[in-house]
């Protein structure tokens, strides 16, 4: 026998060559797999070694931050330039990023057959709401859910209904502070989870009226129990206060959009979204959720039948909704059905992402005015002129005197504190054909990041000739927002929302005073705006108006962020006294 026949095999022409049509295919496959740039457009050369492209850089970045926006935003200042690529999606195009204000807008408002969804958070989000309109491009899906929200953003429904209950739920929280603010006895403590539970409990009520307790009153009620608390010695520490958890879908609409943070710093974020259903913890949020969704339908379904449709009856979102079903079904000749996947991603999608966006906006602003104590001042003193009669019977004002009267130095705050917060830090596209942007070509399919915070927002924009600007943009003039004075656009001053009325002699509020995209744009701008204004207008007067908020030490004043669904504050401290 041959002991060397093996390795006489192994030296064949013909293992030798299969070999080497492995390798050459492995490398081929390899080479292949490489990120490819698009031509023209700044990029991290290192990243096009690796398959991985920019990944591994974005994973360091987040062993130290929280921050997934301001790494990406790095690479704008690293190659001085207004549009940069990067490759964070793994075997995939590049990601196109876009830091300029007036390229956004273009993009945003006059592009947009070249320019629509899925985008970024249609990624992040697709795993939980995959039929909720804004994970939708513009289709005929879209818009027969758009139709269901129709009645929700119009001045009748956010004055006469929503607004008594953002009023309610705020008044809940001015309650709530005022128990821990006596058992603190001057010390600060966190506000946080209170400000998310309570704009948790506004938008539910919106969406499905007032029920009884709420987390914010079983706080109350918890607290008022209580004597005294532990206090530290230092009267810069917190004091910890306990809590009472709140009704499982409460807990399970917080926990889900907790969940989003996972599949916002993904690679694959729709893949994520798909691989957490399956986790026992979220799955039992997910099937409580979808208890009390189904039960609010059937509460609003009888008292549907009961009132035959009369529009005067209705109380809450869900009532407009289920209207608007039955309408659209008696005009197709088909059965309601008010029990849709669509129409109850929809209710799960505005509640979720409803609470959060107003809950950052809030804790921002808060953060804002303790550490402005001119500004938190001189909005006090604007809302008391504001509301005389208020002020005169020594109260708040109440839900209809805040949505019916303009308090501009408020409105002023509120786009400072947007600017400033970066509640939503980006705006993103897909491309639906290839385009041209800044002069550059970008293919069909390429996903376009903007950031909230661009140039021109909270840092000088970069100088961009008008001929590599759009026909759009020149046919507009670039629009009517004016610019932010580039030595003074990073400082906190809302005083920059307000002009001279030549009429009056005083100043007012005017939005297009200088740039800002929290809500997006177009068609596909933030469907909430409105809604989202008015809480914010209550919950900051309330808030104002009831209390003083004192400037924080060290840790507790920090204004770290981390980003979920929205770019929060890591932390949220106050330290109150009785305004």
């Amino acid at each position: 026998m041959d002991s060397l026949g093996p390795l006489r095999t192994l030296g064949s022409p013909t293992t030798v060559a299969v070999t080497g049509a492995l390798f050459l295919g492995a490398f081929l496959l390899y080479r292949w797999l490489l990120p490819k740039p698009i031509p023209g457009i700044p990029y991290n050369e290192e990243a096009t070694k690796s398959i991985f492209g920019d990944i591994p850089a974005m994973l360091k970045h987040l062993q130290t931050s929280k921050e997934v926006s301001a790494w990406m935003g790095g690479y704008s200042t690293r190659f001085n330039s207004p549009i940069v690529q990067m490759f964070i999606n793994l075997f995939g195009k590049p990601l196109v990023l876009i830091n300029d204000y007036r390229e956004t807008q273009d993009i945003l408002l006059r592009r947009t057959k070249e320019f629509d969804k899925p985008d970024f958070i249609s990624d992040i989000m697709y795993g939980l709401v995959p039929d909720f309109h804004t994970v939708q491009a513009t289709n005929d899906v879209f818009r027969a859910n758009r139709k269901l929200l129709q009645d929700l953003m119009t001045p009748s429904f956010l004055n006469n209904v929503a607004a008594p209950y953002l009023h309610a739920s705020f008044a809940d929280l001015m309650r709530l502070w005022s128990e821990k603010m006596q058992l603190s006895e001057g010390h600060p403590f966190s506000v946080k989870t209170d400000v998310y539970e309570t704009a948790m409990d506004a938008i539910w009520a919106v969406f499905f009226g007032l029920g009884g307790a709420t987390v914010t009153s079983n706080q109350i009620d918890n607290l008022s129990a209580l004597k005294s608390v532990d206090l530290p010695q230092s009267p810069h520490e917190a004091v910890e206060f306990g809590h009472v958890q709140g009704p499982p879908a409460f807990e399970a609409i917080l926990r889900l959009t907790d969940s989003i943070e996972h599949c916002s710093k993904s690679p694959f974020p729709r893949v994520t979204g798909f691989v957490q259903r399956y986790i026992p913890s979220l799955r039992r949020h997910a099937k409580a959720k979808d208890q009390a969704i189904t039960e609010e339908i059937s509460k609003a379904v009888a008292r549907l039948d009961q009132e035959k449709g009369d529009s005067d009856k209705i109380t809450n979102g869900l009532d407009h909704m289920l209207r608007r079903e039955k309408a659209i079904a008696d005009k197709a000749g088909r059965a309601p059905n008010y029990y849709s996947r669509a129409m109850r991603d929809e209710l799960f999608g505005l509640l979720m992402a409803g609470h959060d966006t107003s809950s950052t906006t809030l804790l921002w602003s808060l953060k804002f005015l303790a550490a402005h104590q001119n500004v938190q001042s001189k909005l006090r003193t604007s809302l008391h002129a504001s509301y005389p009669t208020a002020k005169s019977e020594d109260r708040v004002p109440n839900a209809h005197e805040i949505a019916s009267t303009q308090c501009h130095y408020l409105d002023a705050c509120i786009e400072e504190f947007l600017r400033h917060g970066q509640t939503a830090p980006m705006s993103s596209r897909t491309t639906t054909q290839d385009v041209k942007i800044l002069g550059h070509i970008v293919p069909k399919g390429t996903m376009i990041l903007m950031f909230g915070a661009g140039g021109g927002i909270l840092h000088p924009a970069y100088p961009i000739p008008d001929d590599l600007r759009s026909p759009q943009y020149l046919a507009a003039s670039g629009g009517k927002t004016r610019d932010w004075h580039p030595e003074s656009i990073k400082v906190f001053t809302p005083e920059r929302w307000l002009v001279n009325d030549d009429a009056t002699g005083t100043q007012v509020f005017d939005a297009s005073a200088g740039p800002h995209f929290q809500f997006g744009g177009g068609q596909r701008g933030c469907f909430g705006k409105r809604l989202a204004y008015l809480e914010l207008k209550i919950a900051l007067t309330l808030a104002v108006w009831t209390y003083l908020y004192e400037p924080l030490e060290g840790d507790l004043a920090s204004f770290e962020p981390m980003e979920q669904l929205t770019r929060s504050p890591v932390v949220c401290y106050v330290k109150l006294r009785k305004a």
